[in-house]
């Protein structure tokens, strides 16, 4: 039953048996029949099947938060014995555009100060839950409200557009109506996000030539320095873009959305290595000034 337990957390976690399988090094089919196992010991179906992936019934829902949870803690309490010996480990969970464009180019600095901390950094689009998933801390975006949870706010971040200059001239772009003529590159994880601006900029059902859609901010920006059109920038995260002249502002209108912010269990504020990851993020981000 244990093995069943452990192929239904992963299917919930990762929304397909046939990604639950690649994680588990099991074949679709094994992760199927030990879910079906599990339903017809339990007199209950789990999950509703689409194509390509599977959504929790309510009964289901509800088993994932215990799973999630137990599986969490032998996770957490076998850590210690997997870290490298001398080592202490911090494992997090980042939202994959942070990741690549501001922590991950830092790491090494972490690393030289802190020699003795085994850092594993695990990226993913969605908001981590960690009382259910064995991470030590996680990077969020939003307003810093979560009342079970230490927050400790990073920077504050704004949406405006970007694009190659040699575009902006193309279609002289000069006032939020010019975005007509551009195609606008949205974020699928954050659909409103370019409704949003628009609204905000007093253009709201604006319809742009052309749109495209990609799955990260990253993606997002890595389109807009190839001149496929414009993008929303994380303000201050494309700083580095915009200083080597990869990309501009056209317009000169930014819109707050929130702000990046390190939590954590309350319980877990002594950890060694999340202490010293916290002071070391402080002294990054006064540094960035």
């Amino acid at each position: 039953m244990l093995l069943a337990l452990q192929a239904f957390d992963a299917a919930v976690r990762l929304g397909s048996f046939k990604a639950a399988a690649a994680a588990l090094h099991l074949t679709p089919s094994a992760v199927s029949h030990r879910i079906g196992t599990l339903e017809r010991a339990l007199g209950e179906s789990l999950f509703t099947r689409a194509h390509r992936q599977v959504h929790p019934t309510a009964p289901g829902k509800a088993l994932a938060v215990a799973t999630g949870r137990a599986f969490a803690e032998l996770a957490r309490s076998a850590a210690p014995a997997e870290a490298v010996a001398g080592h202490r480990r911090l494992r997090l969970g980042v939202l994959p555009y942070f990741a690549s464009a501001w922590l991950v180019p830092r790491v090494a600095r972490f690393m030289a100060a802190n020699p003795d901390i085994e850092l594993v950094i695990e990226t993913a689009s969605r908001h981590v839950d960690l009382d259910a998933e064995a991470f030590d801390a996680a990077i969020r975006v939003g307003d810093g409200d979560w009342p079970d949870l230490v927050a400790m706010r990073l920077m504050e971040i704004r949406a405006t557009p970007v694009a190659t200059a040699d575009l902006v001239r193309q279609l002289n772009l000069r006032r939020p109506t010019d975005l007509a003529r551009a195609t606008l590159i949205h974020v699928t994880t954050f659909p409103l996000a370019w409704p949003i601006w628009l609204e905000k900029a007093e253009v709201a059902g604006l319809t742009p030539l052309h749109a495209i859609w990609v799955d990260g901010f990253g993606a997002a920006l890595q389109l807009a320095e190839q001149g496929a059109g414009v993008a929303l920038g994380l303000d201050p995260l494309f700083a580095a873009r915009e200083k080597s002249g990869a990309l501009c502002r056209p317009l000169p209108i930014s819109q707050p959305t929130g702000g990046y912010w390190l939590v954590h269990r309350k319980g877990d504020a002594g950890h060694p290595g999340l202490r010293a990851f916290k002071r070391w993020l402080q002294a990054e981000i006064v540094a960035d000034g």
